[in-house]
């Protein structure tokens, strides 16, 4: 699954779906085929702007974890490329340390990550994001400029 770059660093190959695996009712055809594009809308690879914990109630009652990562799209083929999304991993603690929020807050470090079965959810005029895990993408900033480069929408 890895391949190297220049710098003889492995690079983590994308998959090519981040859907995740749902049954669809068969009275809702049209709201079924409109949930397909949503790698369309996020893409598939984000630029990290920040990353917390938070702690929530788990449906039996019990408190549990959930990482919040706020991140960019930067292969969203319908959403301009500075629209930030909060991307949830509930059941796993954020990958980021407070120095590493700081880094990115002062542009010294950048974190490209992907996220497992990206799933979105819409209730009461709010929406939001969930995912079953986050991987670090290690790419050069040749690839991501390659992966920019008319790979997102313009408007």
């Amino acid at each position: 699954m890895a391949q190297n770059n220049n710098n003889n660093q492995p690079v983590e190959t994308i998959k090519e779906s981040t859907f995740a695996a749902l049954v669809l009712p068969k009275a809702t055809p049209i709201a079924n085929v409109l949930q397909k594009p949503l790698k369309l809308a996020t893409g598939s690879i984000f630029k990290v702007l920040s990353g917390t914990n938070e702690e929530v109630k788990d449906s039996n009652g019990d408190n549990t974890v959930r990482a919040c990562y706020r991140v960019q799209s930067l292969n969203s083929k319908l959403l301009p490329l500075s629209t930030e999304f909060e991307i949830k991993v509930k059941g796993q603690t954020c990958i980021l340390k407070e120095e590493d929020n700081v880094e990115i807050m002062f542009n010294s470090k950048m974190i490209i990550v992907a996220f497992d079965n990206l799933s979105h959810w819409s209730f009461n005029g709010r929406e939001g994001l969930n995912a079953t895990g986050v991987r670090v993408l290690n790419l050069s900033n040749e690839q991501i400029m390659n992966i920019i480069g008319g790979n997102h929408a313009h408007n």
